[in-house]
């Protein structure tokens, strides 16, 4: 009887050791997961009290620009890759674009000397024309157009670009969506060579398009706002900031 007791004992002793062992083995998972879960939770408190505190407005991320290689008016090759790290607002137009043209050079030449009024010479901002008759407005003439326009001194600055009629059209009517006609001889009646609906496209540094503006004539505040607001993501999305702003994209927190 004695022996049956101290094997009982003995076989009791064994459970609860290997009771504490299943134990110990599973503190570490716990740990884990607490650990994961206080982390989780302190992200999301700091994204709520950045909000709260500073709160964060940003551009809609509309699409990828499209990749392009063109000619600028000293024959230069310019790439979509040339423009990484800067901001950039792309127009589209031509050179025998006049007065019942929806978007001419001059219109372009105003927005820029305005926008250079409202920003600090120093904004990474650069404006880009792709022209819209790429046969006819050859990099001499787009130079020369240039030149006739490039005052202000200290405005952003202004490339010209042209180049082979069919690659035009895969990057202006399939890449930024501004579908245009064909240009046509002039008529007696002096109707526009192309006809096209005008449009304003700002890039961000990432080559990703972030603001569109469907007028010829957009108001110049309108677009330092938003040249501001993307200079102001760059500088600040980074460490716990960076998942601030990603939960203003998440909520559309657009600007009104």
């Amino acid at each position: 009887m004695s022996q049956s007791v101290a094997g009982a004992d003995t076989t009791s002793a064994g459970a609860r050791s290997e009771d504490r062992k299943q134990t110990q083995d599973h503190r570490p998972g716990v740990r884990r997961s607490t650990w994961l879960y206080g982390l989780a939770s302190l992200i999301a408190l700091s994204i709520v009290a950045f909000n709260v505190i500073r709160p964060i407005v940003v551009l809609p991320r509309i699409a990828p620009s499209p990749g392009f290689a063109l000619l600028d008016s000293e024959r230069q090759p310019v790439t979509s890759e040339n423009r990484r790290g800067f901001l950039t607002l792309y127009s589209f137009s031509y050179l025998d674009c006049d007065t019942q043209c929806p978007q001419s050079l001059d219109d372009i030449a105003a927005l820029r000397e305005a926008v250079a009024a409202t920003l600090p010479a120093d904004t990474p901002l650069s404006f880009i024309t792709i022209s819209l008759d790429p046969e006819r407005d050859t990099p001499e003439r787009l130079g020369a157009a240039g030149a006739e326009r490039a005052s202000p001194a200290d405005a952003p600055a202004w490339l010209l670009l042209t180049g082979d009629p069919a690659r035009t059209r895969a990057i202006v009517g399939g890449g930024f969506g501004v579908y245009y006609s064909e240009p046509n001889v002039p008529a007696a009646d002096a109707s526009p060579r192309v006809r096209f609906d005008p449009r304003y496209v700002l890039v961000d540094h990432l080559g990703i398009m972030r603001a569109e503006y469907r007028t010829g004539t957009p108001d110049p505040a309108l677009v330092a706002r938003d040249v501001n607001l993307l200079l102001e993501e760059a500088a600040n999305s980074n460490g716990v900031v960076r998942l601030g702003y990603e939960a203003a994209h998440l909520f559309l927190c657009y600007p009104r």
